[in-house]
């Protein structure tokens, strides 16, 4: 696993005698690096894992060394706060009266964190304008953020912001006066992509600038975090000299980032940026989280969670309940499901809370009260994975102790037989005693005698859990439940 952000190559490859040969490093664009006489480069250090226990043997080790890391230090110091982020409930369409009602319904269910996404600054009615100008649109927000703020400090919740400070509009006051300061491989036109350039970061007047601006909003603000967001590819990695920037611009985005830790070592950030390829330990040596995917789909967040936990613990794996219907694939999915599904990350909640039915608040508050009880387990706890069909997706989380466990399963397809076969829960005390209730959904969707006891809890083996398993009930596709599994 790569340990600096950006560009890298791996190569994979069975040699003539059957021997594997492996090769990871950073992938340097032509004269990205002239090293002068007696110069030298060091290469980003290089994670590699080895399990004689699958691939949940993989994953443990890769958890364990993110966990023992220093920077990891920080967020042992309080709980993981569940999130609500604004951005699928009002896009840019800003009302702060609308703001204040949507915090106090996210207080009421619930929600530890406010996070106030993009539209909050000067043109931003669309993607089109604004990026770059990183002041309070007073348009919108006459009296600025302090009355928003001030509403979501008094109901018990932080207050987070965010920002894209490595891009920049066109239409935008900071383009119009510097359109020098952008990446760009002249002659060639630059290709758009969502109305927007990436500015150079190479440039110690770009970080300067961006300083400057960021510091001020969180000196004149009490913001807790910062979701730093990059929503596009380093399409011209080049100054305007002609010369490839794309390794100086990484470099110059940990300046940065760095810069701004030290002035504000209290406030967290988010690298909102899997799409642009920043969930590494390169980033995570600056930053708190990253953002896995925009799809708030719960199916899809379930294979995407799937393949980053290889790599990165669920507390630095943001993971949101999103709206009923996904306003990007369009698929319905249930509450049940997506609680289940966010809840194995750094959970939050992304959906206009007020077009809720009672029903959907309910669940929803059960599920982030399910969560909290669950969190330090879930975010200190050996991910699991248990064996499946492909159309299932069934994993646990155990305590270092075996003393505690959360499992999940997931029915993602219609099955071929009329059950399921058993699920096994590794990772258990072979020789102890388990109390196995079921937890999650507050309704289960179906009958089921087993499912019924599990209800008040029924003791069982853990050679049994672990060698003969439990029967789920026959569930329609998209269903799932969680089982909590603790020592006697």
């Amino acid at each position: 696993m790569p340990t600096k952000s950006g560009n890298h190559r791996l190569w994979a490859e069975t040699l003539s005698d059957g021997r594997a040969y492996v090769q990871l490093g950073e992938l340097l664009l032509p004269g990205e690096i002239r090293l002068a006489s007696g110069a030298a480069y060091a290469s980003p250090e290089l994670v590699c894992a080895w399990s004689d226990r699958g691939r949940s043997g993989l994953s443990q080790a890769f958890h364990a060394h993110v966990r023992a890391r220093p920077q990891h230090a920080r967020l042992r110091a309080k709980p993981r706060p569940v999130h609500y982020n604004t951005w699928e409930a009002v896009y840019f369409d800003h009302d702060p009266a609308k703001l204040i009602a949507l915090a106090e319904r996210a207080a009421a269910i619930g929600v530890e964190r406010f996070v106030l996404d993009d539209g909050w600054f000067p043109a931003r009615r669309n993607d089109r304008a604004g990026l770059g100008d990183w002041t309070v649109d007073r348009s919108v927000y006459p009296e600025g953020l302090a009355p928003l703020i001030e509403r979501v400090r008094a109901l018990g919740m932080e207050f987070g912001l965010w920002v894209e400070p490595e891009m920049v509009n066109p239409d935008s006051d900071l383009f119009r006066a510097h359109p020098e300061w952008v990446l760009a491989t002249p002659p060639a036109p630059q290709l758009g992509f969502r109305h927007q350039l990436v500015l150079d970061f190479g440039r110690a007047e770009v970080r300067d600038h961006l300083f400057a601006a960021i510091d001020a909003l969180l000196r004149d603000h009490p913001v807790a975090y910062l979701k730093w967001d990059m929503n596009r590819d380093l399409s011209h990695p080049g100054d305007a000299d002609g010369r490839a920037e794309a390794h100086a611009h990484v470099l110059g985005l940990y300046d940065l980032l760095a810069r701004l830790r030290a002035a504000h070592p209290a406030v967290e950030i988010e690298s909102c940026s899997s799409g642009g390829g920043r969930a590494d330990l390169g980033i995570l040596d600056l930053t708190d989280r990253v953002w896995t995917s925009d799809t708030n789909d719960a199916l899809d967040r379930l294979a995407i969670q799937r393949g980053l936990s290889t790599f990165l613990p669920a507390e630095v794996m943001g993971a949101h309940v999103g709206p009923t219907d996904c306003h990007i694939t369009g698929r319905r999915v249930s509450m049940a499901t997506r609680v289940a599904t966010a809840l194995f990350g750094h959970f939050g909640v992304e959906a206009d809370l007020g077009a809720l039915t009672d029903s959907e608040g309910a669940e929803l508050a059960a599920g982030i009260a399910l969560h909290k009880r669950h969190r330090a387990l879930i975010h200190s706890g050996d991910l699991v994975r248990l064996d499946r069909g492909e159309g299932e997706i069934a994993f646990g989380i155990v305590a270092a102790d075996r003393g505690e466990a959360v499992f999940s399963y997931t029915q993602l397809r219609e099955q071929r037989g009329y059950f399921a076969d058993p699920l096994r829960l590794a990772g258990l005390d072979r020789e102890a005693d388990y109390r196995v209730r079921w937890v999650w959904p507050v309704e289960p969707s179906v009958g089921s005698p087993l499912f019924a006891a599990l209800r008040d809890g029924l003791i069982v083996s853990g050679q049994s859990l672990i060698a003969v398993g439990l029967q789920p009930p026959r569930l329609k596709p998209q269903a799932g439940f969680l089982l909590h599994v603790e020592r006697v």
